[in-house]
């Protein structure tokens, strides 16, 4: 196996062009391995003990975060449980091309027209959208209109088109979709499903799961309680409150954008978009900036090893309890390794400013650069992580991949990145002015985004704090808003992210060298990104800290334990001297 192998397939989820103005490849070292586990190894943990930010302020930290309580999974029903998009995506054609031909307009219904205008949203609330983009107004007409004279014409004869097809067809479900409900279910995961459409009673019946969910929301209940159309989040809270929930103790599976849009208007406690397109790269990145946390083309990585319910950081196995499967994976390959800094390399801290790396885990970063190569990704900015880790041999990327620089003059940013600075300059004014009366929050200005920490802030001002940074967001079309760990951060809508920073780094850089397996260690929701990205090519380990889900293969108990592992990396023997 070459190069190409895990940099091609990543490569083939990054279309966004970066700026390289100088690139070097230096040979790579192959690595020594001795066999054996560092001290303290399995079953650490600092899980029963005072964090260090409660021992650094004397004060108790909220117990929960983003996500870390999961008392329910609701889902989407088409695109992410059914697999009726197809049929829908063809009546509506056959009837928008046919309504667009008797007016002699030109082009015909496409499916980005699907996606962006009628996908996840009421069918007659579909017909609006897709008219208004056209430029063309109809009247309403009546519940009864079977013509394509009126909004409600075309609505019904899509709907007759779609029946049509349900007598003559079982409606298919997703296998992966099936199998996270059959695990949450033993896991004792209340399920519950939802659907703009009115055909949900049928659908699920031909689909021959009705009888599997524990709270179902369809378009008629819609009507009868006057719940409002995604993006709203009406119906997904209805669907949490038949279940016995709170949104937030509750995670979204959505393929729509309207959907993740609903989920993060509602405060769900987590979003998780279902990627179905076969344009992955584009959909995933619309996905993530309208509100997905993390986005999978495959739900069954939710899944715990054996299908033991959600993978969640705190039941992720511990690397070391799966030594012998990692060392497996490894074999004799070369690695390279990439690491996040706060909260992997550096334990989190009341004060972002007072995040240090130790002294053993620098050694030890250093000791694997020279034998692999080694990057640190971050949040921070590139001047700032690169001056707290200190190593001229390791490859950096601060603003969450943004601002990407190395050894032998590596630089190099996204194309559109400056656009972005204007935006961010004035999203950091305003919010400085909107929190200035809130005590505890920090706002930290870099880049290319803007952080609010507010883990020193009073639980009850939280909210507020969130309203205020949504609202900055819906003033600016070209900033998005990210979650973190006791952090809101405003970023660039840019279809740019961890991830993408590690394909190009793969592609770009001597870290995809030969059949190098690609390693990731990171703990927080930005972490998701690269190890969405990674899949199967790669090995991704999460930190400890909290019971959201994750796509990461294993964990860590703490950065002390990223610095035993990166000890063990360092030592391993591929039998290549």
């Amino acid at each position: 196996m070459n190069r190409a192998g895990p940099a091609s397939v990543l490569n083939a989820r990054a279309g966004c062009s970066l700026h390289v103005p100088a690139r070097n490849r230096a040979d790579e070292r192959t690595l020594n391995f001795e066999d054996r586990v560092p001290a303290r190894a399995a079953g650490a943990s600092s899980t029963m003990q005072r964090t260090a930010v409660e021992e650094e302020t004397g004060m108790e930290e909220s117990a929960h975060g983003i996500g870390d309580v999961v008392a329910a999974v609701i889902f989407d029903m088409d695109g992410v449980v059914t697999d009726t998009a197809e049929a829908h995506f063809a009546a509506w054609k056959y009837v928008f091309d046919a309504f667009l031909d008797a007016r002699g307009e030109g082009g015909a219904f496409t499916r980005e027209d699907y996606l962006a205008h009628v996908d996840g949203i009421p069918r007659y609330d579909g017909v609006r959208e897709f008219l208004r983009s056209r430029g063309i107004e109809l009247p309403e007409g009546n519940e009864d209109d079977e013509g394509l004279k009126t909004v409600r014409g075309i609505g019904n004869r899509k709907n007759r088109r779609f029946h049509e097809w349900l007598k003559e067809n079982r409606v298919p479900v997703f296998n992966d979709a099936i199998e996270l409900i059959e695990g949450l279910k033993k896991a004792g995961i209340r399920v519950g499903i939802f659907s703009a459409s009115r055909n949900v009673a049928h659908v699920l019946e031909s689909a021959g799961i009705k009888d599997v969910f524990d709270a179902i929301v369809s378009g008629l209940d819609a009507d009868e309680r006057g719940l409002s159309p995604k993006p709203a989040p009406d119906q997904l809270e209805e669907t949490v409150r038949r279940l016995g929930c709170k949104p937030a103790e509750a995670v979204v599976v959505e393929d729509a954008v309207s959907g993740v849009l609903a989920g993060a208007a509602g405060r769900f406690g987590l979003i998780i978009g279902a990627d179905r397109q076969d344009d992955s790269s584009q959909h995933r990145h619309a996905l993530r900036a309208n509100g997905a946390d993390l986005v999978t083309r495959d739900l069954r990585r939710l899944l715990l090893p054996g299908g033991g319910g959600l993978r969640t950081l705190d039941r992720l196995p511990l690397i070391w309890d799966r030594l012998d499967e990692v060392r497996d994976r490894l074999g004799s390959r070369p690695v390279s390794v990439f690491l996040d800094y706060d909260g992997t390399l550096s334990p989190i801290v009341a004060d972002y400013r007072q995040a240090t790396i130790p002294d053993e885990t620098r050694a030890a970063v250093a000791r694997l650069a020279k034998r692999c190569p080694v990057a640190v990704i971050s949040g921070r900015d590139l001047a700032d992580v690169r001056e707290r880790v200190g190593l001229d041999q390791v490859i950096y990327a601060g603003s969450h991949g943004f601002d990407i620089a190395g050894p032998d003059g590596l630089e190099a940013r996204p194309d559109e990145a400056e656009g972005f600075l204007r935006p961010i300059e004035q999203a950091d004014a305003e919010l400085r002015h909107a929190l200035s009366d809130i005590e505890g929050a920090d706002v930290e200005r870099k880049t290319f985004s803007v952080a609010v920490h507010y883990r020193r802030v009073a639980e009850t001002h939280v909210e507020a704090i969130e309203l205020e940074v949504d609202r900055i967001v819906e003033r600016h079309d070209k900033l998005r808003k990210g979650r973190g760990k006791k952090v809101f951060e405003i970023q660039p809508r840019a279809d740019w992210d961890k991830g993408r920073a590690v394909a190009w780094l793969l592609e770009h850089t001597r870290l995809g060298n030969g059949d190098a397996l690609p390693i990731y260690l990171g703990d927080d929701l930005t972490d998701e990104d690269a190890f969405g990205a990674l899949g199967d090519v790669g090995l991704c380990a999460a930190v400890r800290g909290g019971g959201r889900a994750t796509l990461a293969d294993y964990a860590l108990a703490d950065p002390e334990d990223v610095r035993r592992f990166v000890d063990l990396l360092a030592d391993r023997d591929t039998g290549e001297r």
